[in-house]
């Protein structure tokens, strides 16, 4: 029994090494409560109108994002770590499906970070409230 359980932990210790590794690129900030480092994409235009994961519809002029774990409605600042700027941000989706990103936004948030042109860029997400 005991060769069992050290074969679990040894296989539970290898998981976690590996969802690690696939995670580097998202770092958390121990002087938030929650906040995370990674990569932001926004929202394609096919995207406006459709239902999203918290009940309601996408809409690529508001301030909005889809993250994995937060609730509906909490209130982020994303920072672009790239020319500083930022914005306040709802969270009303669930996402993003790649595991290189850690948040997708609305197209007036990528506009308002001047991400746009390129798709994608390093983002800070720290929760507000």
């Amino acid at each position: 029994m005991r060769h069992v359980m050290n074969g679990i932990v040894a296989l539970a210790l290898s998981s976690a090494s590996l969802s690690t590794s696939a995670t580097k690129k998202q770092t958390a900030n121990p002087t938030s409560p929650h906040a995370e480092k990674g990569i932001a994409a926004f929202y394609g235009r096919s995207m406006e109108g459709h239902k999203t994961a918290c009940g309601s519809t996408y809409v690529a002029s508001e301030l909005t994002t889809a993250h994995r774990t937060l609730p509906c409605g909490t209130k982020v600042r994303i920072t672009n770590t790239k020319n500083g700027k930022s914005v306040e941000a709802t969270v009303n989706d669930r996402g993003p499906t790649s595991r290189k990103r850690i948040v997708d936004v609305s197209r007036a948030v990528a506009e308002q970070l001047d991400f746009v042109k390129q798709g994608t860029t390093t983002v800070e997400v720290e929760v507000v409230k």
